[in-house]
């Protein structure tokens, strides 16, 4: 299965039993926002997982807006939510793909590689005169075993040991007047890590109708990026809190690059250490 599906791809497959669709949209300013939005409209047989109350821990002193799950209690919502290890699992959002994109990354850190992302998400379902309804199903809980996958994850030791190393990049997945310093709406402190370079996650979609850009165009876009790969050095890529991070990650992955680390506290958690260095400007 592709990592990035299209909509006439899930339509053709969307009732076959091993398919299980998963509607995650969200919003940072309206944390209910996505829940009623799949109950006025979703697409037929998805199911709901939440981005903070299923798809991250409690929030604490340390780890970030969007600290990682217990594994276990992560594997138990997706027994839940009917995913077993036979899944295919195909996530969908409105937001670009950037929280589909987290449950993809979530699935295969706990061992599981058949998901994918719609492509485009749920207003261009809808609008392209796809089926939705209100109805909900019936979810029949599921076996999910799961085996964790820890070389996906950098921790904050592991960043802050990096600098200055020459042996890491880090890629800072925010748009850029917030990784220069100049511009701050979420945490407490403005900035990036130094020496990471920016590369803003929405610059992978195209302009209008918000689909992935191709291949070739991804490839030159992220070119500093593989070539710091194809020169084994390792790439840690981070965002506010983890969350928006996950599509530059699924890009790298797609381009045949599935070694790249997630920095899963990203900013929020590097700011929570005060003795952490902060840059601002561009590099």
């Amino acid at each position: 299965m592709e990592l990035i599906v299209s909509k006439k791809w899930l339509l053709a497959r969307m009732y076959e039993p091993d398919v299980v669709i998963v509607d995650c949209r969200f919003d940072l300013s309206d944390p209910d926002a996505g829940r009623r939005s799949f109950e006025e409209s979703h697409i037929p047989g998805a199911v709901f997982l939440d981005i903070e109350q299923d798809l991250s821990a409690p929030v604490s002193e340390h780890g970030g807006r969007h600290p990682l799950p217990d594994p276990e209690e992560l594997a138990a919502r997706f027994r839940k939510a009917g995913i077993s290890n036979e899944s295919r699992v195909i996530a969908y959002d409105d937001q670009g793909g950037m929280y589909a994109a987290r449950l993809w990354w979530l699935l295969r850190w706990l061992g599981h590689d058949n998901a994918a992302v719609l492509d485009e998400g749920f207003s261009a379902w809808k609008n392209g005169g796809y089926p939705v309804t209100s109805d909900t199903r019936i979810i029949v809980p599921a076996s999910f075993v799961p085996d964790i996958r820890p070389s996906m994850v950098a921790a904050m030791q592991d960043v802050r040991q990096s600098l200055g190393s020459g042996r890491v990049l880090l890629v800072d997945s925010r748009d850029e007047s917030r990784y220069a310093g100049e511009h701050e709406p979420l945490d407490k402190k403005a900035g990036h890590i130094p020496g990471a370079m920016n590369r803003f996650w929405k610059q992978l979609f195209q302009s209008g109708s918000g689909a992935w850009k191709a291949e070739s165009e991804l490839r030159s876009q992220l070119e500093p990026v593989t070539e710091a790969l194809s020169q084994k050095r390792e790439v840690i890529v981070y965002c506010g809190s983890g969350i928006s991070a996950a599509p530059n990650v699924l890009a790298l992955h797609l381009l045949g690059y599935p070694q790249v680390k997630l920095y899963s506290g990203s900013w929020s958690d590097w700011i929570s250490y005060d003795e952490n260095p902060v840059a601002v400007g561009r590099e």
